[in-house]
């Protein structure tokens, strides 16, 4: 690659050299020759510039790539010494940081580690801090996240940090020294560290006391999921998140400070102003402080965006430069991309340079205040001005943000409206100062005032903002664009933003509609598709047709939450999906019904077949679980709208058809054990957890069928061959118990004959499915194997003439994803 690029600039450079050649021949006959040669001069500024910047890239991922976990150590102990180089995030059950391997690096083991410490220290240990120096025995893995259409790239994500394994430690470390002044990264994750745990001690037991301290240096990670939830529905997340205002801020009262005093410092009995101008002293201050705190905000992408802006503005104003305001956002996004090219993987990075070049554009119609106006008009001009701006950039970023999420806030004019004089100019300060007196001794009470104000002021303005999050005309829907209509809908609101008297500059917000409003394409009648989602050891499995969806079970639990909210339910939304006319249950094991309350909270599921009492089984897993009443998915929103869920058992003979296409329960046979309501306890639940009660779903379309079959057992497997062995042929089938040694017989191979055999896997999983044996078995009778481990997400589509099976990751490549 480098070696390509390379050559592209030595032909870039020879095409110069000709067109200068070309340029001395026609300003011999003095044709345009000087604006001729002004143009080419810019154009291989712009392509060497381009060029150049490509070459730094991919040094710099050449490096990174190559810093990567050898295979052969994947799950094996590894013995290394590493220091803790990031903020220590607490979990409910583990520590999580990011760490260095110190020399000698053992070979295989890359340099930069996200370490799990499940074994919690015990009081009397030390307290783990940045700086720290360990030596553990460690389990290695390199980072694999899920692959799904429209998914969050987790391997990317962690790229972009330099996080190339994750380590878990096992046994006990043994501490070694304390290198606290190792880097800056060190010293300023050391006093973040100590920040968090002092304004803890003040914000103990107060709901919102995470969102204080996100506020004030940039610690997201212990705010809850429930408060994420309402922030994303309301559009109000840049708030509760360190965000250029908020650095703006901080950045403008270090300079009024520093102003003050340069006229009332004296040094050599002359004021400071007096040897340096006093507004040089101020921009210098307000750059220093910017740096400080972005620093101490975690560094992120909107406070590098604020820093690198308040740079230039600071030194134009120093030099008395003149300096346009898209030259200092561009200016800014340069520097961003130069020290971190995988910056702009990162939302934030688009929504943040988005916002303020919308707010740049719109700023031209804001209207300077005048004296003579009284203090009531001015008040009303500054808020109708406001307004105007708030809903200027809520429009305009309406489509980028349909395109990275899938939803449109139509509260969040009204919710920003509210939080924003509240949460920067009295949340903000109050948590600010919370954070600096709680490092003193002796003024608890002082702190803990500040601490109780804005809690309070949080706690009352978010009171209306919970309200608007639960209106059912709060948030919409969208499906996920193709980029064509993003980009058209992006030139449509650039020309909404063009100065009055532009022509037709109403069109513009008309170019957005078509985004927002499109669809994807939806099977013929008679066909139908197939979505094996990629969901780690479980199943979920969406199934359309021409005006239905039917969802084959709910994918597995995932400690604090589940498949059904982080994985199904954001690839419905974005393939536009509202309802699903039936679900699936095939039995009650946990990686077939861990998503269940999510599904039923967020959907409308007006039919519900299972081979279990759905409603008995639910209500034993909450008293397993002893969920809290506002932990539970199933609230009474989603109670109403789901008033008249039909749950009936499935039952081998069940038929019915959706467009042309026909849906059978093969499994179970009526004779079957069937739970009631009145089997209770733990015998119970052991009872409708068998794989042998599984519903074996067949699909039969126009040109071809598919099987579900569960987790049914080969024992069950043979008993279907000799009952209704002519039912079970197939074209693409998902292997039984996710390729299990149990399953997959002899028998019911040879009577599937599948032409494609999905196996729905976790990326090494302990259970070591699918089973190299089945694997052969499938394969002897002509099968294409598909595993979710390795290919992610699965699509199936059945058209004529052809049978289409595409994999999510041989899609959406890249090169920082493994390959296997």
């Amino acid at each position: 690659m480098l070696s390509q690029v390379t050559g592209a600039l030595v032909a870039l450079l020879a095409f110069f050299c000709t067109l200068r050649r070309f340029d001395r021949m026609r300003s011999g006959t003095r044709i345009r020759g000087a604006k001729w040669r002004r143009g080419c001069e810019r154009l291989l500024v712009l392509l060497v510039a381009g060029l150049v910047m490509l070459m730094w890239v991919v040094w710099r991922a050449d490096l990174r790539l190559q810093d990567r976990l050898d295979p052969a150590l994947e799950n094996v102990v590894t013995r290394v010494a590493f220091r803790i180089e990031s903020m220590v995030r607490d979990q409910s059950d583990s520590f999580r940081f990011d760490a260095q391997v110190l020399d000698p690096v053992p070979l295989g083991v890359p340099r930069h580690l996200e370490v799990v410490w499940r074994s919690t220290p015990q009081p009397q240990e030390r307290e783990l801090m940045p700086g720290q120096v360990w030596r553990a025995a460690l389990i290695l893995r390199a980072p694999r996240g899920f692959s799904n259409p429209h998914g969050f790239d987790y391997e990317g994500h962690a790229f972009a940090r330099n996080v190339r394994a994750l380590g878990r430690v096992r046994g006990a470390p043994i501490w070694q020294r304390d290198e606290s002044w190792a880097s800056l990264v060190v010293v300023v994750g050391r006093v973040r560290q100590a920040l968090r745990t002092c304004m803890r001690r003040h914000l103990e037991n107060k709901r919102y006391g995470a969102v204080l301290i996100a506020l004030a240096i940039g610690d997201q990670d212990s705010v809850d999921q429930r408060h994420w939830r309402v922030f994303n529905l309301t559009g109000i997340t840049h708030l509760v998140s360190i965000s250029g205002s908020h650095v703006t801020m901080i950045a403008a009262m270090g300079g009024l400070v520093m102003f003050w005093l340069s006229r009332r410092v004296r040094w050599q009995r002359r004021a400071l102003c007096e040897w340096i101008p006093a507004r040089v002293l101020a921009a210098m201050a307000s750059v220093a402080v910017a740096f400080c705190y972005c620093l101490l905000a975690g560094w992120g992408v909107p406070a590098r965006r604020t820093f690198f802006m308040l740079l230039v503005v600071g030194a134009a104003l120093s030099l008395r430069l003149p300096v346009s305001m898209s030259g200092v956002l561009c200016f800014a996004a340069g520097v961003l991309v130069v020290i971190d090219p995988w910056a702009p993987l990162a939302t934030g990075f688009w929504l943040s340079f988005g916002a303020v070049a919308v707010l740049f554009s719109a700023a031209h119609g804001v209207r300077a205040s005048n004296r003579s106006e009284s203090l009531q008009q001015r008040v009303w001009s500054a808020m109708s001005q406001a307004t105007r701006l708030q809903w200027l950039i809520t429009v305009a970023m309406t489509p980028p943000l349909a395109f990275l999420f899938q939803q449109v806030s139509l509260s969040s004019p009204l919710a920003n409206a509210l939080a924003i004089p509240v949460v920067t100019f009295v949340v903000t300060p109050l948590a600010l100062l919370l954070a600096l007196f709680s490092v003193f001794p002796g003024i608890d009470s002082l702190t803990s005032w500040f601490a109780w104000c804005g809690h309070a002021a949080l706690q009352a303005v978010l009171i209306p903002i919970t309200w608007l999050s639960q209106a059912p005309w709060g948030a919409v829907s969208v499906s996920a664009m193709p980029m064509t209509w993003l980009f058209v809908a992006l030139v449509g609101a650039a020309w909404a933003l063009m100065p009055r008297g532009t022509p037709v500059r109403w069109t513009g917000w008309v170019f957005m509609l078509p985004a927002l409003a499109w669809q994807p394409q939806r099977p013929a009648s008679g066909d139908w598709s197939l979505l094996a989602l990629d969901v780690g050891q479980g199943t979920a499995i969406l199934i359309s047709t021409a005006q239905h969806h039917l969802l084959f079970d709910a994918g597995p639990a995932m400690g604090q939450t589940d498949a059904g909210q982080r994985i199904v339910i954001p690839v419905l939304r974005a393939l536009g999906v509202r309802t699903l006319d039936a679900l699936v249950l095939s039995h009650a094991d946990i990686d077939h019904t861990g998503g269940l309350e999510s599904l039923y909270a967020e959907l409308t599921i007006p039919l519900t077949y299972a081979s279990f009492d759905v409603g008995l089984f639910l209500q034993e897993r909450l008293r397993r679980r002893r969920m809290r009443a506002h932990v539970l998915a199933m609230d009474e929103a989603s109670s109403r709208r789901n008033a008249s869920l039909n749950i009936q058992r499935c039952m081998a003979g069940m038929t019915w058809h959706w467009d042309g296409v026909t849906f059978t329960f093969l499994h179970p046979k009526e004779t079957s054990h069937v739970l009631t309501p009145g089997e209770q306890g733990v015998k119970a639940v052991s009872k409708i957890r068998t794989n042998a009660q599984s519903c074996v779903l067949k699909i039969s379309g126009q040109h071809h069928t598919a099987l579900l079959p569960g987790d049914l057992p080969a024992q069950q497997e043979r008993a279907l061959v000799g009952w209704q062995r002519h039912a079970l042929a197939a074209d693409v089938v998902v292997m039984p118990h996710h390729g299990s040694a149990t399953s997959s017989s002899a028998e019911f191979v040879d009577a599937v004959r599948a032409r494609h055999a999905l196996a729905l896997v976790g990326y090494q999983n302990r259970f070591q499915h699918p089973d190299p044996l089945v694997e052969r078995r499938w394969r002897q009778v002509g099968s294409t194997l598909w595993r979710s481990d390795r290919q992610g997400a699965i699509e199936v589509q059945s058209v004529h003439p052809a049978l289409i099976v595409r994999s999510q990751r041989a899609l959406n490549q890249r090169y920082w994803h493994r390959q296997e």
